[in-house]
């Protein structure tokens, strides 16, 4: 493939928050972008259903026969039950990524990127996180069905752990396949827009999610980051997820860098 032919890159959840920014950010730059999610995208498809991941690298394939940068944005947060979040959140990723590697291997500089959050650094249910990294689909939902709010922070730690795991895995750095992740905090999204229009929401907010600026990020000024380690730009990140979220890891952890 030429250097002077334009990226593709697939991003799921490409509908809406900070996948639709992303999407409409590179599609500025002249790049190629292919949106999955439930609707209003190129490929519409259900990631908390394994049948559909299992099938979209054949759909893909149907489109480009190879993927510059994949950048994992869909993730549902509660009210959404519990068993469809860790499939979503967790599953969405870490099943359908692997998958979507022979297209990665096709491209020159291939990159991988997913959203974590903040929220991974909030208490777990550590044996959910257990059954997600073992791959146990079916255990982890029904776990996730009995903890409640925990779900979401659970299913992020997980997330952020199997990035770590991955990104130095066989096929994957080695193969010039750069993963990382993001941890953003805040991010004014339809996800979060409910808390946002309610006293009570805010302040459930601020308590989890403190922040040293005047406010939360819009889901543009994510994407900077999101373009740049899907990009040629990183060539040397691999297994990072840099928080981005207006001080709120320090005001939480305070000095200590691990």
């Amino acid at each position: 493939m030429s250097t002077n032919t334009p990226r593709t890159t697939l991003i799921t959840g490409a509908a809406s928050g900070m996948g639709a920014a992303l999407s409409r950010h590179l599609t500025v730059l002249g790049e190629r972008v292919i949106g999955v999610d439930l609707s209003n995208a190129e490929i519409c498809a259900d990631l908390a259903d394994p049948a559909q991941r299992a099938g979209l690298l054949a759909r893909v394939q149907q489109i480009t026969p190879s993927i510059d940068a994949v950048v994992a944005c869909a993730g549902v947060s509660p009210p959404v039950a519990g068993d469809t979040l860790v499939s979503v959140n967790y599953f969405g990723v870490a099943d359908l990524l692997p998958r979507l590697l022979p297209l990665l291997h096709r491209a020159e500089q291939p990159r991988a990127v997913v959203i974590s959050s903040l929220a991974s650094l909030h208490p777990v249910d550590t044996r959910l996180v257990e059954m997600c990294l073992n791959g146990d689909e079916l255990a982890a939902r029904e776990q996730a069905a009995k903890i409640g709010p925990q779900c979401y922070a659970s299913s992020k730690r997980a997330l952020t752990q199997w990035i770590r795991r991955t990104a130095v895995l066989p096929g994957w750095a080695d193969q010039g396949v750069l993963l990382n992740g993001i941890a953003p905090g805040i991010v004014k999204t339809p996800m979060v827009a409910p808390l946002l229009e309610t006293a009570e929401g805010r302040e459930a907010l601020a308590a989890g999610v403190p922040t040293a600026v005047r406010d939360y990020a819009s889901a543009e000024q994510i994407v900077p980051l999101l373009a740049f380690l899907g990009s040629p730009a990183n060539g040397y990140m691999v297994g990072q997820v840099p928080f981005v979220d207006g001080g709120a890891d320090v005001l939480l952890r305070g000095e200590a860098a691990l």
